[in-house]
């Protein structure tokens, strides 16, 4: 729970940053395109104001608290990291009508996929109801745009597309720690 607060506390220190100094951090796809790669990662990082900032952070402390038996805080650290990539990559790829996203919210959703997915490996039920919970909220927001009261919330329109890019990344990430688990089982084994 340590790292997730220190990520916290980097958070707010970003959020008080000059607004010029955190649009220049924000994910932009414009600016992408003429060679500002670091706003693939940094777009993650800045929030709109400080409400869409507590959500977030409470959505990640309350996460990381629920789940973080499952994983070590490096383990942690490298899924949100991979979450928050594979999100702005994939609003890059095949978002195009996305200019600007700012906001950890699709680095979220694909932990949440994570602890999901953890727990039903654990053989506990309840991850079944969690990944049938993450799934529904995604087709809703694909089919019928952000829940009620969430763009008032939050102050801005909701990129719905980075919660579902986020949870590919998530995904993503399973998938690939199954492969390196097997392989590692592999070459322990011959």
């Amino acid at each position: 729970m340590v790292w997730a607060s220190g990520f916290a506390v980097m958070l707010v220190a970003l959020q008080l940053l000059p607004e010029a100094w955190r649009r220049a951090l924000w994910y932009d796809r414009a600016a992408i395109g003429n060679g500002e790669y670091w706003r693939i990662l940094t777009g993650n990082l800045v929030h709109l104001g400080w409400m869409h900032l507590a959500l977030n952070v409470a959505a990640l402390l309350i996460g990381i608290w629920v789940f973080y038996p499952a994983r070590t805080p490096i383990a942690w650290a490298m899924a949100q990291f991979v979450c928050g990539v594979v999100s702005s990559v994939g609003l890059y790829l095949y978002s195009p009508n996305i200019a600007w996203c700012v906001g950890m919210s699709g680095a979220l959703h694909g932990l949440l996929m994570i602890g999901a997915i953890d727990w039903i490996r654990q053989g506990d039920r309840v991850g079944w109801a969690l990944l049938a919970i993450w799934s529904g909220k995604l087709a809703w927001e694909h089919w019928h745009g952000a829940l009620p009261f969430s763009t008032e919330t939050v102050g801005s329109a909701v990129v719905t597309d980075a919660h579902l890019w986020g949870a590919v990344g998530g995904l993503l990430y399973v998938a690939a720690e199954q492969v390196f688990r097997r392989r590692a089982h592999r070459t322990v084994v011959t």
